[in-house]
């Protein structure tokens, strides 16, 4: 049996590091996809059950007997109960790319037991990891409805993505779940933890993506440094979500002008919390000069170097003379209304 599964990017429009705090989020599903080949073929008699794993965009192979991949997941396990016992650093959890994989097959098997066959594995996509584009979370989602295919179990949404937030922890530390409902669902979502979310209107717009570079540091290093910051009672998240409010109702009533005051109020937010490099900002600051644009940082950020990965700016017209003064990457944003799909090929 082979399959092949197509996942899209997500960008998060108004409530990073906020959403952590159990405040309301505004995410969007973007078409850069994260391809999953899956193929399962039976064992021969007396040969051992292995997995083959082939991560392109990392120019990675792996080959393991089950018993050799499992306990390198029980591992990573171990590792991350030292984390959440404050004796280990978050990026000591997943040490490479093929970790990750690893930990997710291992909570698939813990939940619905892995049929002992041949797996083989093969990812590849857009190649921007570590940019706020959710990877990780496409990578896992990837993996888990491609495993939900070939086991010919039934998709149960709240299921899976519950899966999907356990295993995206060990990446980065407690995550708020954001990331896998945006992916699987497609679309724009609002969204909070612990509540249903909800599909916001989709509406025509001019935006783009302008890559500042991969940070220093991950996205769990990051959000334990604004934690460690700004508490989960600090009045600042309230002003967070007061203007996540403000966006989307400017986005419901097609409010261009208090859409774009609503991204500037968020990111002179995400300066206050620490999570802009002075290089991110003065771009910002010069592309604002010009009438009608905006931009803000639209992932974790960065509390160190100069890096921070992708911003989301509104624009009549790409910045490209800007970009390239900074030597920044700039792309369209394109809506990809359909979330995770999966098929037999």
């Amino acid at each position: 049996m082979k399959t092949l599964c197509k996942t899209p990017a997500k960008l998060i429009i108004s409530g990073e590091h906020a959403v952590v705090n159990n405040c309301p989020a505004i995410s969007m599903a973007v078409d850069l996809p994260m391809f999953c080949e899956m193929t399962s073929n039976a064992t021969e008699v007396g040969q051992t059950p292995f997995i083959e794993i082939e991560l392109v965009d990392c120019h990675q192979k792996h080959a393991f007997p089950s018993s050799v991949w499992q306990q390198l997941a029980i591992d990573i396990e171990s590792r991350y109960q030292l984390y959440e016992a404050g004796a280990l650093s978050i990026r000591s959890v997943l040490k490479q790319p093929i970790d990750l994989i690893l930990v997710t097959l291992l909570h698939f098997h813990h939940h619905f037991k892995l049929q002992p066959m041949h797996w083989e594995i093969k990812l590849y996509g857009h190649g921007m990891l570590g940019k706020g584009l959710g990877s990780s979370a496409a990578v896992i989602i990837s993996l888990l409805h491609s495993l939900f295919k070939h086991h010919h179990k039934s998709i149960n949404t709240l299921e899976l993505l519950s899966l999907a937030k356990t295993v995206e922890s060990r990446q980065h530390g407690h995550s708020s779940g954001i990331d896998p409902s945006t992916i699987f669902q497609g679309g724009l979502i609002y969204y909070q933890q612990n509540k249903p979310f909800q599909h916001l209107t989709p509406h025509s717009f001019n935006a783009w993506l302008i890559d500042t570079g991969s940070p220093e540091s991950t996205t769990g290093q990051v959000v334990n440094h604004v934690k460690s910051r700004f508490p989960s009672d600090h009045p600042i998240w309230n002003h967070f979500t007061q203007i996540t409010e403000e966006i989307r109702n400017a986005w419901e009533a097609q409010d261009g002008f208090c859409l774009k005051e609503g991204i500037q109020k968020n990111q002179s937010l995400l300066e206050e919390i620490g999570i802009v490099p002075d290089k991110v900002k003065r771009f910002i600051k010069e592309l604002e000069q010009t009438p009608d644009q905006v931009a803000k940082v639209c992932g974790a950020g960065n509390h160190k170097g100069q890096n921070a990965g992708m911003l989301l700016c509104m624009s009549p017209m790409p910045p490209l003379a800007l970009c390239n003064h900074y030597g920044y990457n700039c792309i369209a944003i394109n809506l990809s209304e359909k979330g995770s799909h999966c098929e037999l090929v």
